[in-house]
């Protein structure tokens, strides 16, 4: 019997407090299943990241096992490198697919995104993408680090995509500013943009333009988790122009209780 069938029998059955837990059950569901499909999407870039960081180690530890002493040094040097920011690419993953156990906490926004594009494993300057960054350095929020950092990670993929679909021109900014009680965080790109029609679905579950490369939850589990802070997530985007996705959140987010009260109510 399926996951829904089984959600469907208990329905007709349940309480309004059982239904408001099966529905928080199955929201979560769709996040961790969401959190593994962004890391097979990246498998491609961190394999050809892992590629690149392997060969320079292999060729200089040739080199010194063939009794080339000036490259005994070069290679423990590049084997320390390597091997330094391939645990750094693993530790990042590792950290956005699982946020369970973690509660909500003051963080940098400034090194969120730096965790964030350490866990893509790859320079986005490597295919000819201009990244730039404009977060003021002391701007915290309160939040589960690894949720805002599954949004960022979907934000910035998808970016990519767009940019890279265009050619050109290949730009990718992340700002974030306080306005009043709110912190407001934007990703935009210079893409191919998004046409009316499918704007307005984007946000739907399951719906994607991918074909069979995509799941169709990423946006719309993204937005989940940014109501689940009390926040909004919004988009604005021009067809040959590019596109800009707008993350406002209170400076103190939701906790995981407030949040089950909200799901409650929605239910």
């Amino acid at each position: 019997m399926s996951v829904l069938s089984t959600h469907r029998k208990s329905s007709r059955h349940g309480s309004p407090v059982k239904l408001a837990e099966e529905v928080r059950s199955l929201r979560e569901q769709l996040a961790r299943t969401q959190r593994r499909a962004t890391v097979g999407t990246m498998a491609a870039m961190v394999a050809h990241e892992f590629n690149n960081i392997l060969t320079p180690m292999s060729n200089y530890a040739r080199l010194a096992a063939d009794g080339d002493e000036e490259m005994r040094d070069k290679a423990i040097r590049h084997a320390l490198e390597g091997s330094t920011r391939a645990a750094e690419i693993c530790r990042a993953l590792l950290d956005i697919t699982k946020n369970e156990c973690q509660t909500p906490q003051k963080v940098s926004l400034s090194g969120l995104l730096d965790e964030t594009i350490s866990a893509m494993g790859r320079d986005f300057s490597k295919d000819g993408i201009r990244l730039v960054r404009k977060i003021p350095a002391r701007l915290k929020v309160t939040t589960k680090p690894s949720e805002l950092k599954q949004v960022l990670l979907n934000l910035l993929l998808n970016a990519r995509v767009a940019v890279m679909e265009k050619g050109g021109d290949k730009s990718i900014s992340v700002s974030a500013e306080r306005s009043d009680d709110a912190i407001i965080l934007r990703v935009a790109d210079t893409g191919v943009g998004i046409a009316p029609e499918i704007k307005k679905r984007i946000f739907e579950p399951f719906f994607t333009t991918h074909d069979e490369n995509g799941s169709g939850l990423g946006l719309a589990v993204c937005k989940q988790i940014i109501k689940s802070m009390k926040g909004r997530l919004t988009v604005r985007s021009q067809v040959g122009k590019g596109t800009v996705f707008t993350v406002s959140l209170p400076v103190k987010t939701a906790t995981r209780r407030t949040t089950r009260k909200s799901l409650a109510r929605s239910a």
